[in-house]
């Protein structure tokens, strides 16, 4: 299932990018009621710490957990398809209010 995951993550590449994912942390995750997938780190600007995604195979769907740096569940979504699993991600990780003005903040690029 982490495989599977990865293939979706790699169908978004500037997205995925732009979370600031640290590339040697990707790892196979498994939670106490055995829904496996994939764990790694993000530096994005609405969350940093871990993006946890696994796969619900009742639901034929995804949840996927934010973990903050100190190891907190700070948010949960369930119910997640895969064709809406990277927008919702993004949506929780990296997509603030004035997107573009913030991203040229950023980076002291001027508009």
């Amino acid at each position: 299932m982490a495989a599977y995951i990865l293939e979706v993550l790699r169908n978004y590449p500037i997205i995925v990018l732009s979370w600031g994912v640290d590339n040697k942390s990707y790892r196979i995750a498994e939670d106490a009621e055995h829904r496996s997938g994939l764990e790694f780190t993000v530096q994005g600007f609405k969350h940093k710490g871990k993006v946890q995604i696994l796969y619900d195979e009742g639901a034929d769907a995804f949840l996927f957990n934010l973990i903050d740096t100190d190891g907190k569940t700070v948010k949960t979504r369930e119910d997640v398809y895969v064709n809406e699993l990277v927008p919702a991600i993004d949506e929780a990780v990296e997509k603030v209010e004035n997107y573009s003005a913030r991203i040229c903040q950023e980076y002291g690029i001027s508009s």
